[in-house]
């Protein structure tokens, strides 16, 4: 890669002889990441080719002498500022390494991923990371860890950046599991650099080692329980009075007691077995409106297409129509008694060929009774293959079993061999 500076910053830029070799999926994935660990590419054709850049302007190569804590003035004189740079440096490398599996179920390999230490950038305070990903076309084989190449791997994580940082424990245990393709140490690795694997720690001030915490003590105080903890505390204070009456020779207090105690606990089972099934009323309530208002709503029928809404009924209320996002397979290979078009809406969509398993059933021997789910987040969508020995493929790539892969509009999908091309519809969503 080169780096140019252009009228309006500093780009770096790589030429493709081939506009084949290019993955519009892959710039699609890349530029919406929502890690912001990857430059957005943005692609030009020039000629029989096509030039993509990145542009990084207010950012500084890693490997900028600034980032080198090696010099004798900074070993001797740690500021307390240097200290909590390099604590969040690390935990920005926890994260970015995280991204490296991630990626792989965004069907994109982390050979696309270009770890020269001159074309790796970060802030001025040297903790964020940006890094360029090329949107190329991959070989399926590539679509695991070792195809970062643990030699270019390796160089990265020993530039004075990275190892002012890390230990040569974990860059060797980070640089072992490239190379064994162990996908499992190296996500504890980098859970382990993160330092936040069983809190989050985002919130937590600053401390220096060997500082000690002013208030390490447990507190307990009835205001922070709720009402059905309150009563537990209460029938079993009830309780040990029951029997201390008992040891006293207390009949009638005993039996007070120990009446009060089954009365509160009656109680509390009850309350929280009514407030169960509330909740799970008022989820089945919310879930059957969505139905409604997405199948029946005047807006719905009518294919109004504005982002929101708004209408009165003959009583005068006020509908409000929100945008719902739906999904839509559309069979594109000859597979007969398969319906051409399945369109969903729900949070999670089940496809097999089980129809008491399945909201989308597919009759056809390759399919298994429960194949994949596509589930809706956010307005996104999601492909999750079931673990079974059904076959699923996403643009000619095979999936793995229990992975979610974002999927896009116009990308083919392929269960079995009955291949569909999956897109996204917006619909209409009746708010009252």
């Amino acid at each position: 890669m080169q780096i140019k500076k252009g009228p309006y910053g500093y780009y770096a830029l790589e030429k493709f002889d081939s506009p084949d070799s290019l993955c519009t999926y892959a710039e699609e994935v890349i530029a919406g990441n929502r890690s912001d660990f990857y430059l957005k590419p943005s692609t030009e054709y020039i000629g029989s080719g096509i030039m993509c850049s990145f542009e990084f302007s207010g950012f500084l190569p890693i490997t900028d002498p600034e980032f080198s804590v090696f010099s004798p003035a900074k070993r001797n004189t740690p500021h307390k500022k240097e200290l909590k740079n390099l604590s969040l440096r690390r935990r920005s490398a926890g994260d970015l390494f995280y991204t490296f599996v991630k990626l792989l179920d965004n069907l994109i390999s982390p050979s696309c991923i270009v770890l020269d230490p001159d074309m790796v950038f970060t802030d001025p305070e040297g903790i964020t990371v940006k890094l360029c990903c090329l949107p190329l076309k991959i070989k399926p084989e590539d679509l695991c860890l070792s195809s970062l190449d643990a030699t270019r791997f390796e160089r990265l994580l020993n530039c004075d950046f990275f190892k002012s940082i890390l230990t040569n424990d974990e860059i060797n245990a980070l640089v072992y599991s490239v190379r064994e393709n162990n996908e499992e140490r190296f996500l504890k690795t980098a859970g382990l650099i993160k330092g936040s694997d069983d809190q989050d720690t985002d919130c937590l001030p600053f401390q220096n080692p060997g500082t000690k915490s002013k208030d390490t003590g447990i507190h307990f105080s009835m205001k922070s329980c709720s009402k059905e903890e309150k009563n537990l505390v209460i029938a079993c204070l009830s309780a040990f009075l029951s029997f201390a009456s008992l040891a006293g020779s207390m009949i009638l207090p005993c039996f007070l007691f120990f009446f009060l105690s089954v009365v509160i606990l009656t109680v509390s089972v009850l309350s929280q077995k009514k407030k169960e099934v509330n909740i799970l009323k008022e989820e089945s309530q919310e879930k059957s409106k969505q139905r409604s208002s997405i199948l029946f709503s005047e807006a719905a029928l009518t294919g109004t297409d504005n982002d929101t809404s708004q209408t009165q009924d003959q009583s005068g209320m006020r509908h409000q129509f929100q945008p719902v996002f739906s999904g839509q397979l559309t069979l594109i290979s000859d597979s007969k008694g398969i319906n051409s078009n399945y369109s969903f809406y729900l949070d999670e969509t089940n496809i097999g060929s089980d129809c008491f398993l399945s909201d989308i059933v597919l009759d056809d021997p390759r399919i298994a009774p429960l194949h994949a789910v596509i589930k809706k987040v956010n307005g996104s969508f999601y492909l999750e293959p079931a673990k079974g020995t059904g076959k699923t493929y996403l643009e000619d790539s095979p999936v793995a079993n229990g992975k979610t892969y974002e999927i896009k509009t116009g990308q083919k999908i392929t269960f079995g061999d009955i291949e569909f091309r999956f897109t996204t519809q917006k619909m209409v969503k009746n708010e009252y």
